[in-house]
């Protein structure tokens, strides 16, 4: 969002920030096996030799799509019985990574590393280990720990080299250390092995976005869109650029299919409340700022914008209510205080008037 702004009317959107909140998220790789399923094909295996890659990838992608963990019972149940299988197998590699990924999606990330890192200490080069590296770095990489995690994706991509989380991922990192070229490289070798991999055109575009290619970079999240159109960071990404570009229809449209995918969304709220106030349609630009602060009520970005609507319609009282409000929660909030001197100077000039 664009915290510093002043203006509405007649002048600039938010800033499209390509890794905001709402931005491109790491991915992990793999589903979580039910705990009995995975007991059972262990014992199925131990009767087996190795060397059978190409067969277990078959395997694995049968079990982790037909996975499914579907309330705190199952999910608690599984814990448990991942924990007995570890103690009476504590060599074998997939049930510390089944561990991990129940960690993990449970945001305990110091006990995922741990479990991950033991998948990869006890196993030869195989898919469950190559998740676990995948899986490692993300972890690595929400932590900011980017070093760290560019060398897992690595080690993932010496062994695949068509990998398409990995290169997806290693692009992610690398936009987040200003390294474009290198990350718009990763996209695009993900997209080459998988064309119809919207996460890959949806970070392509974000990098082209930081380039300032805009053209590229609508181009990518169409591509993106076309593949899922319920993909809601595009198509608010996508509306930024139309906005930009004055394209306010264009721009209202796609921001409301981002709200139709994804309700909670507060940044699509604002952005559409944005626009309205540009076409000075503002009760609908208001309606749509108090949507966003019901999604994300201590947003100062929000109530500044609703602040800056009243002063356009001369409710100034209103208006100095919403800078203040802004202030309150963020009290550097440049934008917020320049618009709340304003509109004091304004109430001053009517009140001597009378």
């Amino acid at each position: 969002m664009n915290k510093g702004g002043d203006c509405i009317q007649a002048a600039c959107l938010p800033d499209a920030k390509a890794f905001s909140a709402a931005g491109t998220s790491l991915r992990n790789e793999g589903k979580g096996v039910r705990a009995e399923e995975g007991k059972r094909i262990m014992q199925q295996q131990e009767k087996k030799t190795g060397g059978a890659r190409i067969l277990l990838i078959g395997v694995l992608s049968l079990l982790l799509a037909a996975a499914s963990f579907a309330r705190n019972s199952i999910y608690h149940e599984d814990l448990r019985l991942w924990q007995d299988v570890i103690e009476k197998s504590p060599e074998k590699t997939r049930p510390h990574y089944q561990l991990g990924f129940y960690y993990d999606n449970r945001e305990r990330y110091d006990e995922a590393v741990r479990e991950y890192q033991t998948a990869i200490r006890l196993g030869p080069p195989s898919p469950v280990v190559d998740m676990a590296h995948n899986n490692l770095g993300s972890i690595y990489g929400k932590q900011g720990r980017f070093e760290e995690a560019i060398r897992e994706y690595q080690i993932v991509l010496r062994y695949d080299p068509q990998d398409v989380a990995a290169h997806t991922n290693l692009g992610i990192i690398y936009a987040k250390q200003g390294r474009m070229n290198e990350a718009i490289r990763e996209f695009q070798t993900a997209i080459q092995s998988k064309p119809k991999d919207a996460a890959a055109h949806y970070g392509l575009g974000n990098a082209y976005q930081e380039q300032g290619r805009l053209e590229e970079a609508i181009s990518a999240y169409k591509a993106a869109l076309q593949i899922n159109p319920d993909h809601s960071e595009a198509r608010n990404n996508l509306g930024l650029l139309y906005g930009g570009q004055g394209r306010f229809p264009e721009a209202i449209q796609e921001f409301q299919a981002a709200i139709n995918s994804k309700p909670e969304s507060a940044e699509a709220y604002n952005n559409l409340g944005i626009v309205f106030a540009k076409q000075g349609r503002y009760d609908e630009a208001i309606r749509a700022f108090q949507q966003a602060l019901v999604q994300g009520p201590e947003s100062a970005e929000v109530h500044k914008n609703i602040g800056m609507v009243y002063s356009y319609q001369g409710r100034l009282e209103d208006a100095l209510r919403e800078f203040q409000t802004a202030l309150r929660i963020d009290p550097g909030h440049a934008g917020a205080r320049s618009q709340l001197e304003n509109a004091s100077r304004k109430l001053r000039g009517r009140t001597n008037v009378k």
